[in-house]
């Protein structure tokens, strides 16, 4: 019997062409799985080819440098927890409730996409160039972490101006929510064995005290 090559064992069974789009998505599929499993410093571009079935000069026709491919990943990200922003709100019917919907849905989104949120907000800060953010250009012309944050903040601004806020200014709600929501997320993605009690029960009571700490009287 003729042994297998060593080369043809290491790179495995290439998988059929499919169209760019497909493997661009294969890749940042792969690339999600291997950043939150091993590190995003320890992941090579050669790793990543290997485990979406392609050549490592193939993996360049979709992106040119790791960072991009993460960057990618963290913009996927962001427009998802915008359109999740935005479907939160559609059914609210009162200001309180619009509210309430929107920390749910911040810490329902991170908490179903626990490898995509880790990426986009603890690895990407050290990991990717940083982005200027000048909240005062138009919102299309903003990239996408931005227009996650602006379009959180206009839902809030939204609501109406003495309750449920408090009379905070839309921009400062929007700050606090964002302490508030990622810290939850964080520690419950990242101590899962901690001793915490009914995850439902924790959640509620989080947005019920959180909102009725905005709405007091200054």
């Amino acid at each position: 019997m003729t042994d297998t090559p060593a080369k043809t064992r290491r790179q495995g069974v290439r998988k059929p062409k499919g169209s760019g789009q497909e493997r661009r998505g294969e890749i940042l599929a792969a690339a999600t799985e291997l950043f939150a499993a091993e590190g995003y410093g320890r992941v090579t571009t050669r790793a990543l080819a290997e485990r979406v079935g392609i050549s490592q000069t193939g993996l360049y026709l979709y992106f040119n440098t790791k960072e991009e491919i993460l960057r990618a990943i963290c913009d996927a990200t962001h427009e998802a927890m915008t359109a999740a922003f935005d479907a939160a709100v559609a059914g609210a019917s009162t200001p309180r409730e619009a509210l309430s919907a929107l920390i749910g849905s911040y810490v329902d989104f991170g908490l179903a996409k626990p490898a995509e949120y880790q990426l986009t907000f603890t690895v990407s800060p050290d990991a990717l160039a940083p982005i200027e953010k000048d909240f005062s250009r138009p919102f299309d012309a903003q990239e996408a972490g931005a227009r996650s944050f602006l379009r959180f903040r206009d839902h809030l601004a939204a609501l109406t101006p003495a309750e449920p806020l408090g009379g905070l200014d839309p921009m400062t709600a929007a700050q606090i929510l964002w302490f508030v929501g990622h810290g939850a997320v964080s520690l419950l993605i990242s101590r899962p064995h901690f001793p915490w009690v009914e995850r439902g029960q924790l959640i509620d009571s989080l947005e019920r005290i959180v909102i009725a700490g905005l709405s007091a009287p200054r």
